[in-house]
């Protein structure tokens, strides 16, 4: 039998419902890894171990007798977006040190509503805006494959923890390749749903013009389309929202029709080619789909999907917002050394935007959103790269290597990883999914992309390829 630490969420679930493992054993063991690993890797900021251990206790006195599949399965939360009723949501910012609890965000009602425990919050940049996790509140965050390596970014300390065997599955927000940059770098599966499909409410309707949808990341295929059964479907009050499909995800996820026309590319929306690694990815999951049956044509992205300084006028002015209201909460503004460098230039810009500004950003993205749906008129997907290159060194991607030059900032992280933003804009599903490793041993993954909706074909297609490559998950 294997180590709870090392099951995948449904099969620990199912261990648990059999009382083959106790929910307080299951906790166990994901608190003694992280204890084990943390103090290297850096993924866990805060933990509430003792009141996890007590709610697994109370969980195994009162078991339902029809508890959902993921339920009793340890659980992290990301330190941004989402807010706790347990834990506080600190933006990876000194300047949000003493943040208190805010109250459950209706996913995370869901997830605790399944059975999730929550254990702690895991490591992110600050404001989730870069492309490592290094923040200066928390430190980095380091890599199970390779510690002098990135986790990625933004959800790098939730991608360690899944990827080093603390926990099977933990929260990720995807603004722009967040939850799916660090899945590549950590060899674990990562899924950005369609947008709307997850709620964020009730403080939010839409995060960043609708940019951004927070998911989690997972070991498994399985155990992602398990999670967004949990919590797809509109909330309460919304005005915008995705139903999901009848009998949920996880049911359908076998059930791909084919053979479908699936679209390579290697090349990013700027015509630049991705490195030998990443193409060769590309190449061997496309062999592998042509095997199933489907059909692997040629494709490019259309040249609208080359965003520029205005992607980034849609994210921050939120983090503005937050700065600003939590400046009111304490009844002063931050000093320098409570928001680090880059968050400063950022604010600086996003008070220069105007209301004319923030519309035409919008407009920009509408645009590129109907280009990317035009270009996949012949295709029912689109098969790339996950990155454009290996997992970088640590410190190699931040804000101060770049000269603490903003637009080299850009141009170093979005080169970084320029397959990312395009399904944002278009409020599209994709995946990353990791399928060889590099001479070095670091992990190599690959992206699939659909259309609007399509949530199910991604995943089920993600599946296909997870069995056939038979990817295990954890690091050697």
């Amino acid at each position: 039998m294997s180590k709870p630490h090392q099951s995948d969420a449904l099969d620990l679930a199912s261990r648990i419902a059999k009382r083959d493992l106790s929910v307080r054993e299951a906790t166990e063991a994901a608190i003694a890894t992280i204890e084990k690993q943390n103090s290297v890797l850096n993924a866990v900021v805060a933990e509430r171990f003792d009141k996890a251990r007590a709610e697994a206790d109370e969980m195994d006195r009162s078991r339902p007798e029809q508890a959902g599949p993921l339920w009793g399965v340890p659980f992290l939360l990301k330190d941004v977006n989402l807010y706790s009723a347990v834990l506080p949501t600190r933006f990876a910012s000194r300047f949000f040190a003493t943040a208190q609890p805010k109250g459950d965000s209706t996913m995370v009602h869901r997830w605790r509503e399944g059975g999730l425990v929550v254990l702690g919050t895991t490591n992110t940049p600050e404001f989730a805006g870069d492309f490592t996790t290094e923040p200066l509140a928390y430190g980095p965050c380091r890599n199970p494959w390779n510690a002098g390596v990135t986790v990625g970014g933004s959800s790098g300390g939730a991608a360690a923890a899944v990827a080093s065997g603390m926990v099977p599955m933990a929260h990720g927000t995807d603004l722009g390749g967040s939850i799916r940059i660090p899945a590549a770098c950590c060899g674990v599966f990562g899924f950005k749903p369609s947008v709307g499909l997850n709620p964020l409410g009730p403080w939010w309707d839409e995060i960043a013009g609708g940019l951004d949808s927070d998911h989690v990341l997972t070991r498994s295929v399985r155990d992602s389309a398990a999670a967004l059964d949990l919590t797809a479907g509109p909330d309460r009050g919304t005005r915008i929202g995705r139903q999901a499909p009848a009998g949920g995800y996880l049911a359908v996820l076998d059930g791909i029709i084919g053979p479908l026309r699936i679209g390579l590319t290697t090349k990013d929306p700027y015509g630049r080619s991705a490195g030998a690694a990443q193409v060769a990815a590309a190449e061997k999951a496309a062999l592998f789909l042509e095997a199933m049956g489907h059909v692997v044509v040629p494709y490019d992205f259309p040249v609208e999907a080359q965003s520029g300084p205005w992607f980034d006028s849609l994210w921050i002015v939120e983090v503005l917002h937050l700065v600003e209201e939590r400046a009111r909460e304490l009844g002063r503004q931050p000093e320098r050394d409570e928001l680090e460098p880059m968050t400063w230039a950022f604010i600086e810009q996003a008070r220069q935007l105007s209301a004319l500004d923030l519309l035409e950003a919008r407009l920009k993205m509408t645009a590129v959103a109907q280009a990317i749906g035009r270009s996949m008129k012949e295709v029912d997907l689109v098969l790339t790269p996950a990155l454009s290159e290996d997992p970088a060194p640590l410190g190699s991607l931040t804000y101060a290597a770049c000269g603490s030059d903003l637009q080299k900032w850009i141009e170093r992280g979005y080169g970084f990883a320029p397959f990312a933003t395009p399904a944002n804009l278009a409020g599209q599903p994709s995946a990353v999914l990791p399928v060889s490793l590099t001479v070095s041993g670091l992990p190599v993954a690959v992206q699939i992309t659909g259309r609007p909706g399509d949530d199910a074909l991604v995943l089920g297609v993600s599946k296909a390829l997870e069995d056939a490559i038979g990817w295990a998950g954890l690091p050697v």
